[in-house]
């Protein structure tokens, strides 16, 4: 007995046992997450730092005397304007008679760490604007050149369309027992699937419809060639078979099989004389055979195959009198699914040149089918019309969408050229900016090219997902370029060309390095997930945001410093043209306008039959003057917030309505054929069963497929599959038990004819030698009972000269275990001896009751290589020194030969030891497989057997209850797999039994996916906080930010309720993908909100004056580069605008409605220091005389624009410059549209 422990030690084990627990479980999320985990801890220990030692506690603007930073003020509000500053000798002081200098209230440590972090990087920026401004050209190559190295590793690109490789979790358990089973029983089949309809939409079971049926078997199956590198394929040799060596392919299952003539090994058609006769021939279902060696006729029964015919109509005797669909299935080899090269040359079935063509001849007899069937066969026939999916189809399909999709992108192109071109165009000759517009889409056109050469030099693969990505970098690389513009228009017209762009890198870059850095983030943790093609996309899009932003601050900031220095001059637009503004004698000389009148009038001139726009365009006018001063009003705010909570609780309700699905139809087009195919699988073939295989290990002793383990636990492993709640009844395929079945079957208790075996007791037996002659024939004892013709009685005693009964019995005492008293079967029963179990085996799989086994039963390498390398022998006597192997079949001396020609086997122990032993030593590498090694034994056999590994196969169906099987099923199809592998893992079994199936590879998916879409959402989430809370410098706002984005995302996902869309690894892609876009309409308002001064409400008003315009074209532009997906007939890419509309609509929304609402109800202070004590100023001696506003209001175009953007604070300033604050209510005639 255990000594019993004190209650405190129990307790304190139990304490200990569960930390221990909780730390384990830890120590697994951090291996998961690791990124996220990281970036957290670093984000704590800035926050837990030293608020005086982490950041400076300064403000923006440094302290009266101080040196001068290119940092200044806030935007002024209202009650400040007038207020005038000197710049002079590197200090900043306050103009006499003007207001006070502020005092910097105090901020909360985040606050000033983030006001530090982008100041330090705004800063940056504006050096970096400075640095093109004064070496454009050199970067303007050098991006053009980084553009070249980076395209140049598209030659590297590779892709990626295998099922498992890119829909299946990571580490699933389904992945590695289908490399089992792969390596075991092959790598599954290449399906080709026919579906016969009648053309008149009647009954297809007619004489007339089946000689089509034939017809068409014969044309294609058996008829059909292609040429590969001069090479001749038929299907024959590109069909599966259960051994390479094998003369017949694999039958998927046919309607023909009803008149399958097992003799001649045809289907006969001369005994179909009539409707009836067919009927007849269906309604028995049966096919009669001889065995080898057997005097008795044995019918099989393939009445399953009724299951090839779907909607049958019956008589009142339950017999078949019609059918509408008839399925005919093929398999091909996988063989040669590694030749993908297509750069081959060949031949079609006519002999006539294929220009382009695949190196893998499979996959070229597969198209040359399909093309056959619907261009030849379904134009001629008079009866039948055929629906043909081969493995190809859906890559083939697929691959004429993607090609669609590229005209889709240059369509989508054009809109946006033309967008931004009516955006930055201002009908002006000279302040038109349209070469600004292609140069912009340019460089988009860069990182495009860009990504897909990285990824190449990376190695990641391109995937179906991938093909959207141009458009997602066209909306994201042109919402930047109207981010930069606008703050281009804003600077102060009398900066010079140099420093406005200092003066727009400063600000707008600024505001879209946010947003490139929360959707790099938000992408990059994504690349974590367990489901490669989402992992892939991430990695893409990580790659083409980075080289977006990267060639928006080289390429178009240099583009942006020569339009600056074309309008300084001032010289015409380049593209004017394109708005009738043409030169003096052109097409459009009426709308032509004097430079010097122009010059002199500027906007009050008309150009191109239109006044110029509106100063800072008219939708800035708009939201500046009637949007939101409407938002801001109590009425409309109760209004929003009602309306946008209404949303959230839809959005909210239809998360928890999503169901997990996925379908071979998403990479099929709407118009295809397929979809046919597609229909008739789901309404009239659809039977909702799973097939699920137990695999059996054999490899180790006490496991070996002769041993007692295996027959005392297949059974229970079988029983354990009989009693799980979704089984099939009568689906269940155990070979041992069927092995068994045939032996208790077999008539005369099982002869062992020395045709097929040697047993102890034939040893000097002389009838081995003896002959018979009946008639004029001479019977040796090779000869089997099917090869003459003997009258009665004879018949019934004589088999190869020899009476049967002189054989020994398998089914005896000597030779067997188990078996009852009454000779009854016994499904415990099993063969003593291991090679007479082995050959028993062999012979069973070659018999029609076990042609089907082969398939189940996985032989050791060494084994198959040695019976294929007997089975190449010639039918003569072998020869090598002493060893000799005799593979004749009819021998002049009446002796029997040493194989079993059907199954390649050595029929005597002896000779079996002989020649393996020989076989073996010819090559060491399978020698060395041989564990433990052969005896020295003259009788020698491998203790390991001969099979690695076996399986059993079992069908699900797809509902416990009875009832059709629904399309979307993912809820019982996880149940199944999860119940199957717990039910047969429970067994303890030394066979290691795994349960695995091939749909497995999907419902894999379902089990993870909401797991994975949570954790992929939850880390983007993060990601885009911490960024936002940092640059945007204010923790509440930045956590109202978040919040906006999470609702954004339930809006979302109601949508997606709506739409029927389904919760896979595709539609996961596009939820990380709306953080990030999310974001960019809330982060540039939230920033300007916080930059501005004044009340609440004067602060949303300033935030939607600057950056509204913006973010509304930005929304635009994303949705005109998707708008083209609409007329998709892919539902990748239809998801893909529908998910992307959503995106427009309610990020838009909630940037531009919702967030603004917020703010202005919720919202902190300014982070400009609005609140300050005024300080009288002290005089600086040496300070130059500064202009106020008034006077800066009569200086023509060196007026201050309309309003500063505040990203930062204000306008820059460089050496000695001297300006005023703007005025709120005058504009540039460059503002920002």
């Amino acid at each position: 007995m255990p000594a019993q422990r004190d209650p405190i030690a129990r307790c304190g084990a139990a304490i200990e046992h569960k930390i221990s627990e909780w730390l384990e479980q830890w120590g697994l999320f951090v291996a998961r997450r690791t990124l996220a985990v990281f970036l957290g801890s670093i984000v704590l220990a800035l926050l837990e730092r030293d608020p005086n030692n982490l950041c400076p506690s300064s403000t923006l603007l440094e302290r009266e005397g101080s040196p001068t930073t290119s940092a200044l003020p806030a935007p002024f509000s209202s009650e400040r304007v007038g207020e005038a500053f000197t710049i002079s000798s590197g200090k900043v002081s306050p103009s006499p008679g003007a207001g006070g200098m502020p005092e910097a209230r105090k901020r909360d440590p985040i606050a000033r760490c983030g006001a530090a972090i982008e100041h330090k990087i705004s800063l940056w920026l504006e050096q970096w604007g400075l640095f093109v401004a004064r070496r454009t050209l050199a970067v303007f190559l050098g991006s053009i050149v980084l553009a070249l190295i980076m395209l140049a590793g598209v030659t590297r690109l590779t892709s990626e369309t295998e099922t498992e490789n890119l829909w299946t979790p990571r580490g699933a358990a389904v992945k590695d027992d289908k490399a089992t089973y792969d390596a075991n029983f092959g790598t599954g089949f290449r399906g080709e699937t026919i579906y016969f309809k009648s053309k008149t939409g009647g009954n297809i079971l007619t004489r007339d419809h089946f000689e089509e049926v034939l017809k068409f078997d014969t044309m294609y199956r058996r008829n059909l060639k292609v040429t590969v590198e001069g090479t001749e394929y038929d299907f024959a040799s590109v069909c599966a078979k259960a051994r390479p060596a094998d003369a017949f392919c694999l039958a998927g299952g046919s309607p023909l099989e009803f008149i399958y003539n097992i003799d001649t090994h045809r289907f006969d058609f001369s005994t179909v004389t009539s409707d009836a006769a067919l009927l007849a021939t269906i309604n028995r279902a049966s096919i009669d055979f001889t065995p080898d060696g057997s005097k008795e006729t044995f019918s099989l029964d393939i009445s399953n195959r009724h299951d090839l015919m779907s909607e049958q109509v019956r008589d009142g005797n339950g017999q078949i009198t019609g059918a509408t669909t008839l399925k005919m299935s093929w398999f091909a080899s996988r063989v040669n699914d590694t030749l993908n090269d297509e750069s081959c040359t060949g031949k079609d079935s006519e002999g006539k040149e294929i220009t382009r063509i695949s190196c893998n001849p499979t996959t070229v007899w597969e198209d040359e089918f399909e093309m056959r069937v619907n261009e030849e066969f379904n134009r001629d026939s008079k009866f039948v019309f055929a629906h043909v999916q081969t493995a190809s189809s859906i890559g083939n399909e697929l691959s004429k969408v993607i090609g669609g999709d590229v005209i889709s992108l240059n369509v989508g192109l054009f809109l946006i050229v033309l967008y931004a071109i009516l955006v930055l165009g201002k009908f002006h000759p000279v302040l038109s900016r349209s070469s600004l517009a292609f140069a912009g889409v340019a460089s988009v056109g860069l990182a495009i090219g860009g990504t897909f050469g990285l990824g190449g030099w990376a190695g990641v693969p391109q995937t179906p997902v991938t093909s959207t990505l141009p458009f997602i970098l066209l909306g994201i690389g042109v919402d930047d370029m109207f981010v930069l513009a606008g703050a281009l228009g804003r600077a102060p017209r009398h900066l010079n060309p140099e420093e406005r762009i200092g003066y727009m890198m400063k600000t707008a870059g600024t505001s879209i390095l946010i947003t490139t850095l929360t959707d790099m983030l938000a992408f990059a943790l994504s690349t974590t997930t367990s489901f490669p093609a989402l992992s892939y996309f991430c990695t893409w899009a990580t790659f083409g945001i980075l080289l977006d932003f990267i060639f928006q601050i080289t390429f178009f900031v240099a583009a942006c410093v020569w339009d600056e220095q074309r309008v300084k001059i001032p010289a015409r637009d380049c593209y004017c043209c394109g708005f009738c503004c043409a030169k003096k004698g052109g097409c459009c000389d009426f709308c032509f306008v004097d430079e010097e009148v122009m010059q002199k009038k500027g906007c009050g001139v008309p150009c191109c039959c239109l006044t110029c726009q509106k100063d800072g365009g008219y939708l800035r006018g708009f939201l500046k003057d009637y949007y939101a001063p409407t938002l801001i009003k109590l009425p409309v705010k109760i209004l929003v917030i009602v309306v946008f909570f209404g949303i959230l609780g839809m959005g909210a309700y239809g998360s928890t309505q999503l169901t997990e699905n996925f379908s071979l139809r998403f990479f099929v087009p709407s118009d295809s054929p397929l979809n046919t195919v597609f229909d008739i699988q789901d309404n009239e073939f659809r039977t909702g069963a799973t097939s699920v295989s137990v695999l059996l290990d054999h490899t180790k002793p006490g496991a070996y497929l002769h041993e007692p383990s295996n027959r005392l636990d297949s059974p229970k492993i079988a029983e354990a599959m009989e009693k799980f709640p979704y089984f099939e009844r009568g689906s269940l395929v155990d070979p041992l038990f069927n092995l068994t079945t045939y032996v208790f079957e077999t008539a005369d208790m099982f002869p062992l004819s020395p045709h097929f075996f040697w047993v102890p007791e034939y040893a000097g037996f002389d009838w081995l030698a003896r002959t018979a002659t009946i008639g004029d024939r001479t019977i040796y004892p090779s000869t089997l009972a099917s090869d003459v013709t003997l009258p009665p009685p004879a018949s019934t005693v004589v088999q190869g000269g020899i009476t049967s009964g002189e054989w020994a019995t398998l089914r005896s005492a000597t030779y067997m275990e188990g078996i009852p008293a009454d000779g009854s079967f016994s499904r415990g029963a099993y063969i003593k001896d291991t090679k007479m179990f082995y050959d028993v085996l062999a012979h069973f799989m070659t018999t029609p009751q076990g042609a089907g086994m082969r398939s189940y039963f996985a032989p050791y390498e060494w084994y198959e290589g040695f019976t294929d390398w007997i089975e190449s022998l010639p039918e003569a006597e072998f020869k090598d020194g002493a060893f000799t192997l005799d593979k004749r079949r009819d021998l002049s001396r009446g002796m029997l030969n040493d194989v079993h020609n059907g199954t390649a086997r050595p029929k005597h122990p002896k000779k079996f030891c002989e020649a393996l032993k020989y076989f073996l030593n010819t090559n060491e590498t399978l020698k060395a497989m041989v564990d433990p090694p052969l005896g020295d034994e003259e009788n020698c056999y491998p203790a390991m057997g001969d099979y690695r590994m076996s399986r059993i196969g079992v069908d699900m169906r797809c509902r416990i209850d009875e009832g059709p099987c629904p399309l979307s099923n993912s809820t019982a199809e996880v149940e199944i797999m999860q119940g199957s592998r717990k039910a047969v893992s429970d067994l303890n079994s030394d066979l290691n039994p795994r349960a695995y199936s091939f749909a497995w590879l999907f419902a894999e998916q379902y089990a993870v996916v909401r797991n994975e879409a949570l954790s992929s959402i939850f880390q983007a989430i993060i990601a885009v906080g911490v960024v936002t809370i940092i640059f945007i410098s204010h923790w509440w706002t930045g956590l109202i930010v978040v919040a906006n984005i999470a609702m954004v995302l339930f809006d979302i996902i109601g949508v997606m309720w709506l739409w029927d869309v389904s919760i896979n690894s595709i539609s996961i892609v596009y939820l990380v993908l709306a953080i990030g876009l999310a974001v960019d309409y809330s982060a540039h308002i939230a920033h300007a909100f916080m930059s501005a001064t004044g009340t609440h409400d004067e602060r949303v008003v300033t935030a939607i004056t600057e950056m509204g315009a913006d973010v509304a074209h930005g929304a635009m532009s994303t949705f005109l580069a998707v708008v083209v997906m609409s007329a998709s007939k892919s539902y990748i890419f239809i998801l893909f605008f529908r998910q992307f509309f959503a995106i427009c609509l309610f990020g838009f929304s909630h940037g531009m409605i919702f967030l603004p609402v917020v703010l202005s109800l919720i919202g902190p202070g300014s982070s400009s220091d609005e609140e300050h004590t005024p300080k009288q100023p002290e005089v600086v001696s040496d300070e130059k005389p500064v202009a106020t506003m008034v006077e800066l209001q009569g200086s023509g175009s060196d007026k201050a624009p309309d309003v500063v953007n505040s990203q930062h604070g204000g306008p820059s300033v460089v050496g000695d410059m001297t300006y005023a604050a703007p005025d709120l209510a005058t504009g540039s005639p460059i503002g920002g549209a």
